[in-house]
């Protein structure tokens, strides 16, 4: 019995429109409100000046900068949120503010900050709307996966493609991140970020500075709403991992080794056994070293991890570095 590792480029192979910039074409069709509030976190604003031509190249340039890495870039957000909410006037200024104590207008500011961020809260429905309208035809269908070998999934994407089109059965899936007919899971993965902001926070509250405190504690509410609780995840489906001692060989594909997720591929490595093959699939031949790099520090040993090429997953063939070594001169 295989273990399958799927990420998000398995989904971008079959010719799915999956990516973080398709997610973002979406919005901009049909949630414009979202799209614009949450690029607005970011310090993007769509010129009113510029025409079609310089358009296409500044939404270009913005999936770039911001959606390539969409979840990555979820505690990054811009700076000048912080200084243009300190010059936030609230109605509660000069002749408004006559009586009310700093303990009023920091309550006035919780409840703008509030308002401003709580956009956020529906990201994980809207990005199940946006799966569930994904039409799932795909231009190719890889030999490696049979549904007959009653092999195990563990999937990070949202579509239901293993189901519907390799027709795997549901119960030998794990979608860790959720479905996009279930609660789809998406966010960062860097735990430190709102404590940051807290002691921002508590630091600005000494200095007697409620705009400061009100924004720094809203910044670190919207990291804490966008935050993977990865540790949490593994343990409510621990029964999932702890059957994974009878895999003989893991594959995984689509998926960038990325910090966040690797303390699953960790729980995988403590659960399966020191003879089980690690076949990884690579896109890039840039990745390749990095790819092993990120394996090994698991404490899989190198003679035990075997990099092909991503054709060689769809294929069904055994990548030799020696037979086709022309192809790198």
């Amino acid at each position: 019995m295989d273990l399958f590792v799927i990420g998000n480029g398995f989904d971008l192979a079959h010719g799915l429109k999956t990516s973080y910039g398709d997610f973002r074409d979406y919005l901009e069709r049909e949630n414009t409100y979202f799209l614009s509030k949450f690029e607005k976190m970011y310090g993007i604003g769509n010129p009113d000046w510029i025409d079609k031509i310089g358009e296409d190249i500044w939404k270009k340039d913005v999936k770039n900068m911001l959606w390539r890495d969409f979840e990555g870039n979820l505690p990054k957000i811009d700076e000048s949120i912080i200084s243009d909410g300190e010059d936030i006037e609230l109605g509660i200024q000069g002749e408004d503010s006559r009586g009310r104590g700093d303990s009023v207008i920091g309550e006035v500011l919780d409840k703008h900050w509030k308002e401003e961020f709580e956009f956020i809260e529906k990201l994980g429905d809207i990005v199940s709307d946006w799966i569930n309208q994904i039409e799932l035809k795909i231009s190719r269908k890889a030999k490696l996966i049979d549904k007959e070998n009653y092999d195990k999934f563990l999937t990070f994407n949202y579509t239901l493609l293993l189901e519907e089109v390799y027709k795997v059965s549901d119960s030998n899936i794990l979608h860790i991140h959720g479905s996009g007919d279930d609660n789809t899971i998406i966010g960062h993965g860097d735990e430190k970020a709102a404590d940051e902001m807290r002691k921002e926070a508590e630091e600005a509250k000494d200095n007697f500075n409620q705009y400061g405190r009100s924004i720094y504690e809203a910044i670190a509410s919207y990291y804490d709403n966008t935050l993977k609780k990865v540790k949490d995840y593994i343990e409510s489906n621990r029964n999932f991992f702890e059957k994974l001692n009878n895999i003989k060989s893991i594959h995984i594909i689509g998926h960038s080794l990325g910090d966040v997720d690797m303390p699953y591929f960790q729980e995988i490595k403590n659960n399966v056994n020191k003879d089980t093959m690690w076949n990884i699939y690579y896109y890039c031949e840039s990745d390749r070293e990095v790819y092993k790099d990120k394996i090994m520090s698991l404490g899989v040993s190198e003679d035990k991890i075997k990099l092909s090429p991503t054709e060689y997953f769809f294929s069904g063939e055994i990548y030799d570095d020696e037979s086709i070594s022309f192809l790198n001169i």
